[in-house]
């Protein structure tokens, strides 16, 4: 597959047209409210009064978010929240979390068997081969594609969507073998040393 190092690929791979990308795909994750929270501190004038203060001053915590509940069109009640509230403050009992313990586990270890058993069924050729075949599409496209921002954004959520599970599962296997290489050394070296330390110690005697 493709392998640089840092070097490489901050010289040969890292331009202006890359960081537009990153900074475009990092401003789609910027709230409306993270931007009126911050001009309203910076230039407060600069913020709608009605923006500003979509909450009275003096609130509750259960008001404030039946508040922000309803002005995103949900159908919130205060008693409802008192009821979360109050569930969340009650501390659990030591077999309530051996219980929530033992399920977490379980839910874990079926996750587990479940990507084990999707990568038994493709090889790590396969996916070498189409992550290949994608970093061509992307590069082709990136260079030839006058709607550079429009194709960038569908790439970057391909990317992520499609192919960051594929690229999980390589790595795994790349650990997964080294860890096995590790292990499958280390009794023989172990093995050595507790004979040499059984021979000293015999010798002392």
């Amino acid at each position: 597959m493709f392998e640089f190092t840092l070097r490489e690929f901050w010289k040969d791979h890292f331009n202006i047209a890359i960081c537009l990308k990153i900074i475009d795909h990092a401003w789609l994750h910027v709230t409306t409210r993270t931007l009126t929270s911050a001009w309203k501190k910076l230039r407060p004038e600069a913020v709608a009064e009605r923006i500003c203060e979509e909450l009275e001053p003096g609130m509750s915590v259960e008001e404030e978010i039946v508040s922000l509940g309803k002005s995103m069109g949900l159908e919130v009640e205060e008693r409802d929240v008192n009821e979360l509230v109050e569930e969340h403050t009650q501390e659990l009992t030591t077999e309530e979390i051996q219980e929530l313990q033992s399920q977490q586990h379980t839910e874990v270890m079926q996750e587990i068997g479940f990507e084990e058993s999707e990568e038994e069924v493709i090889s790590t050729s396969e996916i070498k081969e189409i992550l290949g075949m994608w970093e061509r599409v992307s590069q082709f496209v990136e260079k030839k594609h006058p709607e550079k921002v429009t194709t960038g954004r569908a790439s970057d959520l391909f990317n992520d969507t499609c192919l960051t599970h594929f690229r999980n599962i390589l790595r795994g296997r790349k650990k997964q073998t080294s860890l096995d290489m590790f292990f499958s050394k280390r009794p023989t070296g172990e093995s050595e040393k507790n004979v040499a330390k059984k021979a000293k110690t015999s010798e002392d005697i």
